[in-house]
């Protein structure tokens, strides 16, 4: 193939290689194509009917072609006599039909997996055109990764209301995390991650899912903050994405991965509002690039979505069972009242009747009881539900007998509570108010000075969270069962989950009964034994 007799003067725009909106302008007239061309921003103007070097045409797109009128190629570049033959074809083909119904026109076109966005150009006087072939390839993958993402991220949000309040606070986070180690994994490849949550009142960085990186040490901690707080803290602060080319480098830079040499966090967000980060690392320099942050921040923008919507379930299922509690016991107010009148005016009646007198007694020991439970109820996570009832009637319990627990809880009654019904099955028990305390105790136990049985804590204190006693449990003592509390299923730091992945025992969730609370010691000391 070769040159044609026509003149086509064209016109190449600085950076043609580098976007696909510019527009080649061909055209016969010379003088058209000196108005036409913008020497001072980089415009050349090449003469086809000249013998110009064709390295010269490698200004323009990735291919360039001369068509006639029915689309029959007379003339291509040496970048598209370098296509393979198919690809080669496979266009050819589509130029013909395409002229063969006056329709070749600008826009993208895919061969063999291949994307390609066409520009024509034709003079009005000649009938041949120029069609130049710019490769897209790469951009139509990174669409289709967006696309594969956006419907990985709505799968990640799409939680049944109905399914999830079912669940408890455990399994609820288990799916979610499911889900989101799975699209992180397909979608975006990548195999070491963390996802932590802002205590909006602490300010601290809670962990919430981790793959493949080390935790903190009991008692270290992630605040929020441009300073001292790692690559995570300064997300968090700025709200700004971060990529970290070489941590060995970056003062940032906080020990995650062992043996990491960069990573990429980026923030969780709800409109403008920080909840939190998604940090990933890799053990290779320079792993992450700009497509890799834009793609984690759209997951990120469906992580947020769904760890917001699981809160305000949690939220308003604990808030709905206090407000239930608190209407039922003011609507029970006057009938209680009415009880007690009735109990009195019965006790001036056959007073000298030892039978019946047995029976008023117990109608107002029941009107009494029923009260206290409902009372109980009301106070939820703050009190064990029939304890002034069942600590008439516990005794010494061989299976319980001379165990040493240790209670951690920051509410008074429910440590009362706890102390009283596990004195008198036989218990000795040692009481924490905040995490600190619990942690204090079992290191001293742990240097010799005592020997511990089972840890029950609540999962939400004052200074730690539930997880981290349970860490410095196992640390101290790697056997010793443990058992965690929360109420109504609340979990802001998400202990259980994290907890459950290293073998918590039992979760008794508030308010629980007596029986409840003895049958999970019961059950978490005979599967510590069945282990052994």
């Amino acid at each position: 193939m070769g040159w044609t007799d026509s003149r086509f003067f064209i016109v190449v725009p600085e950076g043609m290689t580098n976007t696909s909106d510019e527009r080649v302008v061909i055209t016969s007239d010379m003088a058209s194509a000196r108005l036409s061309c913008d020497h001072a921003q980089g415009d050349l103007i090449l003469d086809l009917s000249d013998n110009l070097p064709i390295n010269l045409l490698r200004h323009v797109g990735h291919a360039m072609v001369l068509i006639d009128e029915g689309g029959l190629v007379q003339w291509g570049d040496q970048r598209f006599q370098d296509f393979p033959d198919s690809i080669r074809e496979s266009i050819t083909q589509g130029l013909q039909q395409d002229a063969s119904q006056s329709t070749i026109q600008d826009g993208a076109v895919t061969v063999e997996g291949r994307s390609f966005y066409r520009l024509t150009a034709r003079p009005e006087s000649a009938s041949q055109a120029l069609v130049v072939l710019i490769e897209i390839t790469w951009m139509q993958q990174q669409r289709d990764r967006r696309a594969a993402l956006r419907s990985a991220g709505l799968a990640i949000r799409d939680l049944d209301r109905k399914i999830v309040s079912d669940l408890t606070v455990a399994d609820r986070l288990r799916m979610l995390e499911g889900r989101i180690i799975n699209c992180i994994h397909e979608e975006l490849s990548f195999d070491n991650f963390e996802i932590r949550l802002l205590d909006q009142t602490t300010q601290k960085l809670e962990l919430v899912i981790a793959k493949n990186l080390t935790p903190l040490k009991i008692g270290e901690v992630i605040h929020r903050g441009e300073e001292g707080n790692g690559i995570s803290g300064w997300v968090a602060a700025t709200g700004n994405a971060y990529i970290c080319p070489d941590v060995a480098s970056d003062p940032r830079y906080r020990e995650g991965l062992d043996d990491a040499a960069s990573s990429l966090t980026v923030p969780l967000k709800m409109q403008d509002q920080v909840i939190g980060v998604l940090n990933v690392e890799s053990l290779s320099a320079n792993a992450f690039d700009q497509d890799d942050l834009e793609l984690a921040e759209i997951l990120a923008h469906y992580i947020a979505d769904a760890m917001h919507m699981l809160d305000l379930l949690v939220v308003e299922r604990f808030t709905t069972r206090e407000q239930a509690t608190r209407s039922v016991l003011s609507e029970l107010d006057a009938p209680f009242d009415e009880l007690n009148e009735i109990s009195k005016a019965l006790r001036g009646i056959n007073s000298d009747e030892p039978a019946f007198q047995e029976i008023v007694d117990r109608l107002v020991n029941a009107a009494s009881s029923m009260k206290s439970r409902v009372e109980a109820c009301m106070s939820g996570p703050r009190s064990i539900l029939d304890a002034e009832h069942e600590l008439q009637r516990l005794q010494i319990d061989e299976q319980l007998s001379g165990l040493h627990v240790l209670v951690t809880d920051d509410e008074p009654r429910i440590r009362e509570e706890m102390f009283r019904i596990l004195s008198q099955v036989g218990c000795r028990v040692t009481l924490c108010e905040n995490g600190r305390d619990a942690i204090d105790a079992l290191r001293q136990l742990d240097r010799g000075e005592g020997t511990l049985d089972l840890v029950v804590t609540d999962i939400k204190l004052p200074d730690l969270t539930g997880y981290e006693v349970f860490s410095g449990a196992r640390s101290s003592f790697p056997e010793v069962p443990v058992i965690l509390m929360t109420g109504f299923g609340y979990d802001p730091s998400h202990s259980i989950v994290r907890a459950s992945q290293e073998g918590v025992s039992a979760v008794l969730f508030k308010p629980f009964r007596t029986g409840q609370l003895l049958d999970a010691i019961k059950s978490a000391l005979q599967f510590t034994i069945s282990e052994d």
